[in-house]
């Protein structure tokens, strides 16, 4: 995760900072412990404070972002009560790199499952006010961390939505989109393909699925573009994949049809025209010519 914001209030200067790594996917067994290194890089021109906040978060929506909450919200997804990191507030030297020592304690009673935690570096500005610090807090820039407690798991996945953009349309490209929600206590990264086939079987498209992590109880969606302008037929579209340590398959077949009724109807009209005029042609031909008596 990175971050361009202001340095301090009315300069021209900006403040760019890489958390590194952006996200961190972890196992461990209820009971164990966890330490791990954690680096924040200042790209910027000036030094600068950082405070190191752990927070909890969810993910809404089919879009993925990760929203920080607190543990009442969070619920039985939480890590940031097994979370420990030292120091809490650090100096970074302009265009250097500094370390936060991260450990994870999980409880012997800790969940099987998905837990997940966002530790968070905010930018300390001098002269303004937080919480237990005297300073101010401003947008910040993290590691995601996901820890599997390993257990009894449970993986559930669903093709909640598998559509395309018109299934009788006069031109491309073509949208297609596919919704994937997980109905299990981990998150799962789907792997497999989109392939689009025409009435003779061929494959016009075939792409992967772009890797994205779902959340428990979250959605995720997929899309892709087939592309050209210029198609005729029915087209079929499967979607093929698999989600989980149990490899769940998931499956989606959808047809849809593509005729430039416009060009066709001219084609038509022009053929029609030319049996017309051949006809006429003939019949001329046929016809005996009269002749008067004088």
């Amino acid at each position: 995760m990175g971050l361009i914001a202001p340095a301090f209030a009315g300069a021209a200067e900006t403040l760019s900072v890489t958390a590194i790594p952006p996200r961190l996917e972890l196992e461990a067994l209820p009971g164990a412990t966890i330490q791990e290194s954690l680096k924040i890089r200042n790209e910027s021109a000036a030094d600068q404070a950082f405070k190191v906040v752990v927070r909890d978060f969810i993910v809404t929506g089919n879009q993925g972002t990760p929203i920080p909450v607190d543990e009442t919200v969070s619920g039985r997804w939480s890590l940031t009560s097994w979370i420990s990191v030292s120091p809490k507030q650090i100096m970074v030297p302009a265009g250097q790199t500094a370390a936060i020592d991260m450990i994870i304690s999980v409880p012997k009673d800790g969940l099987p499952g998905g837990h997940y935690a966002m530790v968070t570096y905010a930018p300390v500005t001098a002269g303004t006010i937080a919480p237990g610090t005297g300073a101010q807090i401003s947008p910040q820039v993290g590691s995601l961390i996901y820890l599997k407690v390993i257990g009894d798991v449970t993986e559930a996945v669903n093709l909640k939505e598998f559509k395309v953009d018109n299934v009788f349309k006069h031109y491309g490209p073509t949208q297609i989109m596919a919704e994937i929600e997980n109905l299990g206590d981990i998150h799962l990264r789907p792997i497999g393909k989109l392939t689009v086939t025409n009435w003779l079987n061929d494959e016009i498209f075939s792409e992967n699925l772009e890797e994205k992590n779902i959340f428990p109880f979250a959605s995720r969606t997929f899309a892709w573009t087939v592309p050209g302008k210029w198609h005729l037929g029915r087209y079929a579209a499967r979607l093929t994949a698999t989600a989980g340590d149990a490899a769940i398959p998931l499956t989606g077949l959808i047809y849809f049809w593509i005729v430039p009724v416009k060009e066709l109807t001219m084609i038509a009209a022009a053929l029609i025209l030319i049996v017309i005029l051949v006809w006429l042609k003939k019949r001329r031909k046929q016809t005996p010519p009269e002749w008067s008596s004088s």
